[in-house]
C-alpha cells in the first residue's frame, strides 16, 4: 500500500502563525477548526497543490516553511530562501536510510519566474517539469511546444528544463488527492484519471460549463453501461462453456438437494435486489424446482448453474453496495423527493406524487449533498486524500448533524482519508474526538 500522509506542518503562515495537523489514520477523518484568518482552507490547498503539481501556489502564499510526513517515514520539505535575492522556494525530500535530496524548481524563483513573463501571457501556468496549462481555456503544452509559441530563448528554456528526482514523483504520484471546495454546482467537463467507477477530475478544461448534477447522472449512466458490459462479457463465457463442464462433471453433485433449492433461492433473491437497485430489468426466468427428488444428473446441472450465475451476479457486488447507501443518504435528505437509479439517464429525481423533477430544479442545498455524495462513492478511488472545504455550505442543521456519519459509512466502503475544514457546530458536533484546532474555539 502506497505511503498515507500522517501529518502536516506550516510555520510562519501569513507571517503570523504556526500549525500542525496530524490526521487521524485510524478512523480515517480528520477535522480541521478554528476562528475565520487562521488559514483553514490555506492548508487544505497546500496540500492539494503538492499531490497536483500546482507548484506556483507555494509562491503566492507567505510562509516560512511547510513539511509534509508520511506512514513510510518520508518527509518532504518546502523552503523560503529569505537569502536567495527574491525568495524562492526549496524542496527538501527525506527517505529513511538515504541522503536528503534538495532541488529547486525555476518556476518558483521570482526572478525566473518574471523573466519567463516577459514572453509568455499571465494565462499560462505551469503544473509540473513538462507542462503549462492556458488557464482561460484548458490548452496543455509541453516547455518545448510552448518554446516554439512564444520564441522562448534557449538560455531560458534550458533554465526551466529541470527534472524532479524520481523518490518525490513516486512518493507523490502514488496517492491521489483531491479537493472538493466550496463551489460544487457549476463544473468544468468530466474527469480522466480512468478509477473503477469513472473519472475524476479534469486536467484539462471545458470551454463551456454545465451543471455539475447532470453530468454526474451521466457518469452513473456511463458505470452502469460498463458493469452491464463486463457482466454480458463474463455470461456469454461461462454461457459457451456450460454444456462442455455438464459433459465433464459426470459425478454427483456437492450440495444436498435441499442445498440446491436455497441457492436457487437466494439467486432470485439477488436477481429481485437488482432490480430493485435499477442495475438490471425484468427479463429472467425465475427456477421453480418442483418437490420431489432431483435426478442425480439434473441436480449435478443445477449446481453449475447455480456456480455460474453466482460468478455472474458477483460482478454487481461492489456497485449494487454503493447504489444503495447512495439511495439512502440522499432519500434521507430530500424532503418529499425519492432518487430513482436509471440505466439510460443514471438517475432521476421524483416528488412524493410520483412526478418528474428536472435536476436543474433542485435546491442548492440538495444538489450539493447529491454531488458530494455521489463523488465519495463513485469517483474516489480507495486510499486516496480527499480534501473537503465547508461541507456544511447550504445545509440544513440536520444534514450537517448526520453529515460525520455518513461519511463513515462511506468510508466504510470505499477507503480512503478525509480531511475537512468546517465551522460548523453541527457537523463536528459529537465528533470532536477528530478535530484539530487552528486557535482558539468557543465551547
Amino acid at each position: 500500500m502506497p505511503s498515507r500522509l500522517m501529518e502536516f506542518s506550516i510555520e510562519g503562515l501569513f507571517g503570523l502563525y504556526d500549525h500542525q495537523i496530524s490526521l487521524n489514520l485510524k478512523d480515517r477523518i480528520t477535522i480541521i477548526i478554528g476562528p475565520n484568518g487562521r488559514g483553514k482552507t490555506v492548508c487544505l490547498k497546500f496540500i492539494e497543490a503538492l499531490f497536483r503539481n500546482r507548484l506556483t501556489y507555494f509562491s503566492d502564499i507567505l510562509f516560512r516553511t511547510a513539511s509534509f510526513t508520511f506512514t513510510g517515514g518520508e518527509v518532504i520539505g518546502i523552503h523560503r530562501l529569505e537569502k536567495s535575492g527574491g525568495g524562492a522556494l526549496s524542496f527538501s525530500l527525506r527517505i529513511r536510510g538515504q541522503d536528503e535530496v534538495t532541488w529547486t524548481p525555476p518556476i518558483l524563483d521570482p526572478r525566473a519566474a518574471r523573466e519567463m513573463r516577459r514572453y509568455i501571457p499571465p494565462s499560462w501556468e505551469q503544473m509540473g517539469p513538462d507542462l503549462w496549462i492556458d488557464e482561460t481555456d484548458g490548452e496543455e503544452l509541453t516547455l518545448r511546444d510552448l518554446a516554439a509559441r512564444y520564441n522562448l530563448p534557449p538560455k531560458l528554456l534550458a533554465s526551466f528544463n529541470y527534472e524532479i528526482p524520481n523518490e518525490f514523483k513516486r512518493l507523490v504520484g502514488d496517492l491521489d488527492c483531491h479537493l472538493i471546495e466550496t463551489q460544487r454546482l457549476l463544473v468544468l467537463q468530466p474527469g480522466s484519471d480512468g478509477n473503477e467507477f469513472g473519472e475524476y477530475p479534469p486536467r484539462r478544461r471545458a470551454r463551456d460549463t454545465g451543471l455539475a448534477i447532470q453530468q454526474k447522472a451521466q457518469t452513473l449512466r456511463t458505470i452502469l453501461k460498463d458493469t452491464l458490459t463486463k457482466y454480458a462479457n463474463l455470461s456469454q463465457s461461462l454461457d459457451r462453456t456450460f454444456p462442455l463442464r455438464v459433459f465433464e462433471a459426470q459425478g454427483t453433485a456437492t450440495l444436498t438437494q435441499d442445498e440446491l433449492r436455497q441457492e436457487l433461492s437466494r439467486l432470485d433473491e439477488r436477481r429481485e435486489a437488482l432490480m430493485g437497485a435499477g442495475i438490471i430489468d425484468t427479463e429472467y426466468q425465475p427456477v421453480t424446482m418442483r418437490p420431489g427428488n432431483i435426478e442425480s444428473g439434473v441436480a449435478m446441472a443445477l449446481e453449475i448453474y447455480v456456480r455460474d450465475t453466482s460468478q455472474k451476479l458477483d460482478v454487481f457486488n461492489n456497485l449494487r453496495s454503493r447504489l444503495d447507501l447512495f439511495k439512502e443518504l440522499i432519500d434521507k435528505r430530500f424532503i418529499d423527493k425519492s432518487i430513482h437509479i436509471d440505466r439510460e439517464l443514471g438517475f432521476r429525481i421524483t416528488s412524493r406524487t410520483n412526478i418528474e423533477v428536472p435536476l436543474e430544479k433542485l435546491s442548492s442545498g440538495e444538489q450539493h449533498q447529491l454531488i458530494l455524495v455521489f463523488d465519495l462513492l463513485f469517483e474516489v478511488t480507495p486510499n486516496s486524500l480527499i480534501l473537503i472545504d465547508e461541507p456544511e455550505l447550504s445545509l440544513h442543521v440536520a444534514w450537517q448533524k448526520s453529515f460525520i456519519e455518513s461519511l463513515k459509512r462511506i468510508i466504510e466502503l470505499n477507503a480512503f482519508d478525509v480531511l475537512l475544514a468546517t465551522h460548523s457546530p453541527a457537523v463536528v458536533a459529537k465528533h470532536f474526538s477528530l478535530t484539530v484546532e487552528l486557535g482558539p474555539v468557543d465551547e
